[in-house]
């Protein structure tokens, strides 16, 4: 039996083959489109779907940082609120007043090294100040070979500010607002035979301003700042010790008492801290403890490393500076066992010391 083969002819000569062949397209053709609809939405969706996830902010958290408050070195001392009025980081003016304060106290002329000159036996600072300030001169020595350094104003009280002010009260603050009854800041003058010359901080002298930092000294009154320091002009002769590192975060960062202690507030003990280093590498951690002002209690507990040394200050505002000397890198949390509270070591200058 011979296969069939259809010529088309048979739709042509039949109404109802027609209708029928056009039918059997229509549904074949719908049945076409369905499936590329269906494909094409399932290429749509699987080309889209990256595009969406794209478009969707997705906040991811900053990795938890371990408070330091958490910290299995860190213990808790408690000191009077009144020390909030003490040490080399406090600030003083018309607004925060400073108080007689004669702990540490010491005779310049007594504590002189053979690079520097006194005024005469009244002038006087706090030890740690002083100490420092006979590396300054040694190394200022040892830099330009110049031993005519003369410390001349330190120390003062209230009355003895007060007499000032009574005598030119336009030259000098009021009694509880001078600088100069901290006991950190002082004078520099440069010796000149059986007198002296005003340091004008130029030529070899600018070696002071350029270095002091290096000693935990900085320019209590720099260019610049007179707005936030509440003076009519820079003093090139003022020097504040501020200890180390702060002082060389200041001079790196040309920051002023003022904006340093701002600063220093932003890093709270629970909170992010600050790190320093000195002129010799000692890297220090940096934190903030505030005082309510409201709190009536007679002493503040302080967060303070179990076994490293650290020091505090009070900024004579609102709160405690605590400065931490972080372990060698051949050290460990816990492993430098040092008596706390200890002050920071500057940076001595070996040299010999010119016969007077």
């Amino acid at each position: 039996m011979a296969d069939y083969r259809s010529t088309g002819k048979e739709l042509r000569k039949s109404p109802k083959g027609l209708i029928a062949g056009l039918i059997a397209v229509v549904l074949a053709a719908g049945g076409y489109y369905g499936i590329h609809r269906v494909r094409s939405g399932m290429q749509s969706l699987r080309r889209d779907t990256p595009d969406s996830v794209e478009q969707v902010e997705i906040s991811i958290p900053e990795p938890e940082t371990t408070k330091p408050a958490e910290h299995p070195d860190y213990t808790t001392v408690e000191i009077p609120v009144t020390e909030i009025r003490h040490g080399a980081l406090i600030l003083v003016n018309e607004t925060f007043l400073a108080e007689d304060y004669d702990e540490n106290i010491v005779r310049a002329y007594d504590k002189r090294n053979g690079y520097l000159t006194v005024r005469d036996l009244d002038v006087q600072l706090r030890s740690d100040a002083m100490e420092a300030v006979n590396q300054l001169a040694a190394g200022f020595y040892k830099a330009k070979e110049h031993s005519d350094l003369l410390l001349f104003n330190g120390y003062r009280t209230k009355d003895q500010q007060k007499k000032l002010y009574e005598k030119d009260a336009e030259n000098n603050p009021l009694p509880g607002c001078s600088e100069y009854q901290t006991g950190y800041t002082f004078d520099f003058c440069i010796a000149n035979g059986a007198g002296f010359k005003d340091f004008d901080g130029e030529g070899d002298y600018a070696w002071i301003a350029e270095h002091c930092a290096e000693y935990g000294f900085v320019r209590r009154f720099p260019p610049g700042k007179e707005l936030l320091t509440q003076t009519a002009g820079s003093s090139a002769w003022a020097f504040r010790y501020v200890g180390l590192p702060h002082s060389m975060f200041m001079a790196q960062n040309n920051m002023c008492l003022e904006e340093y202690l701002d600063l220093v507030e932003e890093y709270p003990f629970d909170g992010t801290h600050l790190f320093e280093k000195d002129a010799v590498g000692r890297q220090y951690e940096i934190y903030y403890v505030s005082v309510d002002p409201n709190d009536t209690s007679e002493t503040v507990s302080l967060p303070v490393p179990r076994t490293l040394r650290y020091t505090v200050s009070g900024n004579n505002k609102h709160g405690f500076i605590v400065t931490v000397e972080m372990p060698r890198e051949d050290q460990s949390w816990g492993s430098s066992a040092v008596q706390s509270g200890t002050e920071d070591e500057s940076a001595e200058a070996e040299t010999t010391a010119p016969t007077e």
